[in-house]
């Protein structure tokens, strides 16, 4: 398979079965062969979220192999938590290329695909569960504009405007945040506090 292919199928399989290690080490030794260092600094990352204080020696032989190719920083922050491991909740530079990385409060992680999302999707795909995939692939801008599209049409959906405001966080968009919410006009009362919240937080990042 091609390598961009690859890399994207088993991104998806991470995503999909983030307890599955082989697919994790797949995605490193993958990354490492093609001496892609931030694709394997995002995998490195979900392989060590995984583990947690886990696998320790698996988590080093695999870092002394990225060292030639990991980026100072990179390679730094996971020697110095190489024992205890990576927490979800402890900052840490953020990588598109991470499919499970809780960027806000541990990952790029859309609302969970729930009874909400089951009820709306009436045998479709649902946009939450498009629109996370397409994260999962780095694809942030169509994640986003699908959420708006999704969003404008049922803005009585609060899962949407919950995932879309984590793309706007992660972003740092807010003049995305203010134009949608022009353009939503008082249907933001659906959820006011997150939308309000969320434009206070990216206010203070200047």
């Amino acid at each position: 398979m091609e390598p961009r292919l690859w890399a994207n199928h088993l991104a998806y399989r991470s995503a999909r079965e983030p307890e599955n290690l082989l697919n994790h080490v797949r995605r490193v030794y993958l990354h490492l062969q093609l001496k892609q260092a931030e694709a394997l600094y995002g995998a490195m990352l979900d392989l060590f979220l995984v583990l947690g204080d886990k696998g320790e020696s698996l988590r080093n032989g695999l870092l002394n192999k990225a060292k030639t190719v990991l980026e100072s920083d990179a390679f730094e922050l996971f020697a110095k938590n190489l024992k205890q491991g990576l927490q979800k909740n402890q900052p840490y530079p953020i990588s598109q290329h991470s499919v499970l990385a809780n960027f806000f409060d541990g990952g790029l992680t859309l609302v969970d695909l729930d009874a909400e999302s089951n009820e709306h999707a009436g045998g479709r795909i649902d946009p939450l569960e498009v629109a996370q995939e397409e994260l999962t692939f780095g694809d942030i801008e169509v994640a986003q504009e699908i959420l708006e599209k999704a969003l404008l049409s049922s803005p009585e959906r609060m899962s949407l405007h919950i995932g879309l405001l984590e793309i706007y966080k992660h972003t740092r968009s807010l003049s995305s945040l203010l134009e949608m919410q022009d353009r939503l006009g008082d249907h933001i009362k659906v959820a006011q506090s997150a939308w309000m919240e969320t434009r206070y937080y990216l206010e203070s990042q200047g």
